[in-house]
């Protein structure tokens, strides 16, 4: 029987009958076999070979999905399967045992989409977000999905204790995974942590040994001054007078631990005498809301002010990680975008954050480091120093790298740091706005995915990074959208 068609569709089927016999091999009417063919075509002989082998001989054309579970992204441009990904669903499903996140992008790759949409499509999923930033994206973004926006900077009348340790951390016996944990020794470990940053940062330059003892014997001074809840004041105070009796319990002198901590206590001063004094120099005025979706810091007063800012960014941090580490706190993702503002200070910095990545697990966290390019990090100190290997581990602690177009002046660099292959190092040299290389250490080793991050139009307004720049025309060029008609 022929098929029924309306008269108005004749000339499509009439063409689509044309391309389907230029599509066919040809044959003769006899159908003698060999003659008729065309000879603009030929055939190869098949070859049978496992998914595995053939995923290596054609990257993204032959891969099974990573999984049905997490967060929608978008779409696998090898396959055309939807791509999802949770790194708390890939670790409890023992795909995954590192849930630290890098993204990288150059400006206009879509990164700050593509990180919004693992983050804050993933409220839903029950999973909440905190970040600092170093613009006032992610403070809008918290307005936007009803959660607690905090600004820091002069006159905004906030001010964050960077030395405070939560009262559910100091309560907790086990951390996230059950292990037994002292959380008076944790606590005082990221109080040092945050004062050795600080003061790195002010002298640009590592902490000699002697250095360390004299910051970590005034942290034990201010908190037994304080009754455990110091400020910045106190250990400046206590570097300037050490106690006797605590100096002594080190086999130290009060002028041995004077001229130790003599740079520390100029580096103090100085601090002292910037913003910091105003911003973070006190009891905080405000509380981190754990019960909110999600929690920003918002420091874009002082953006363009790039003296104070290393400081005012690991000040903030330091503040929101004193929340996050704490049992039962629920999983969540910890964003640090504009992250290359203060990696130019490689000193202090990147030591907090290798410690954050290694606690992640303990404290259900996925950490969400947001660069432009991996030069940020790979160029910091002189080849082989400490401060480059630093760097450099920093990257190995990310278990997943989320890697947008790069230019070809960053491609040298980025291909040796994160051993991409060919096909890889293609995909990011080539990928337009919204396509990502997303590449997992995964349990059964390293998989490699090509994908399109796909937004609802509304999501398209609400993370709206360049409302300045486009007051008419296209807004979003090059990023495809996806209608569910509400």
């Amino acid at each position: 029987m022929r098929p029924f068609h309306r008269p108005s569709d004749t000339a499509t089927n009439d063409a689509a009958a044309d391309a389907r016999a230029w599509m066919a091999p040809a044959c003769s009417a006899a159908g003698v076999r060999g003659q008729g063919k065309d000879r603009t075509r030929f055939a190869m002989p098949g070859l049978r070979v496992s998914t595995a082998t053939a995923a290596v001989a054609y990257p993204f054309l032959a891969q099974a999905p990573l999984t049905h579970k997490g967060t929608f992204l978008g779409t696998n441009l090898g396959t055309g399967a939807p791509f999802c990904f949770s790194p708390f669903e890939a670790y409890r499903d023992g795909l995954i045992t590192n849930p630290n996140i890098l993204v990288a992008g150059e400006i206009g790759s879509g990164k700050t989409n593509t990180t919004c949409a693992l983050t804050l499509r993933s409220i839903p999923l029950g999973f909440r977000v905190a970040a600092v930033d170093a613009k006032a994206d992610w403070a809008r973004f918290a307005r936007t999905y009803g959660g607690s926006a905090i600004s820091i900077g002069p006159g905004r009348g906030n001010r964050l204790n960077p030395l405070d340790v939560s009262d559910a951390l100091l309560n907790a016996r086990v951390d996230a995974e059950g292990n037994p944990i002292d959380p008076t020794v944790l606590a005082k470990a990221g109080q040092l942590r945050l004062l050795e940053g600080l003061i790195e940062i002010r002298l640009n330059r590592s902490l000699a040994v002697d250095e360390k003892t004299a910051i970590a014997l005034a942290l034990e001074q201010a908190l037994h001054t304080s009754g455990g809840s110091p400020i910045l004041s106190d250990v400046a105070a206590a570097l300037r007078s050490p106690d006797p009796d605590l100096a002594s319990g080190i086999s130290r002198t009060v002028p041995e631990m004077l001229d130790a901590g003599n740079a520390a206590r100029w580096a103090f001063d100085g601090l002292l005498s910037t913003v910091a004094r105003d911003l973070f120099d006190g009891p905080s005025t405000t509380r981190f809301d754990s019960t909110a979706p999600i929690v920003a810091i918002d420091l874009s007063d002082l953006y363009n002010d790039n003296a104070n800012l290393s400081i005012a960014f690991t000040c903030a941090s330091a503040w929101m990680e004193a929340a996050l580490a704490t049992p039962g706190n629920g999983q969540r993702f910890a964003v640090y975008d504009e992250a290359w503002r203060v990696l130019a200070h490689a000193h202090g910095a990147i030591d907090r954050l290798q410690q954050q990545f290694r606690l992640a697990r303990s404290w259900g966290l996925s950490n969400v480091l947001v660069l432009h390019n991996l030069r940020d990090t790979l160029t910091i100190g002189a080849a082989g120093s400490a401060e480059r290997n630093k760097a450099e581990s920093l990257l190995a602690l990310a278990g997943t790298k989320v890697i947008g177009h790069q230019p070809a002046k960053e491609l040298p660099a980025t291909i040796a740091a994160l051993d991409l292959t060919h096909a890889e190092a293609d995909v990011i040299a080539n990928a337009s706005r919204g396509e990502f290389l997303v590449k997992l250490q995964t349990t059964a080793g390293t998989r490699s995915y090509r994908i399109h991050v796909n937004l609802h139009p509304r999501e398209l307004s609400w993370w709206d990074t360049t409302a300045g720049m486009h007051a008419n025309g296209d807004r979003f060029p090059g990023i495809s959208t996806v209608s569910t008609g509400t």
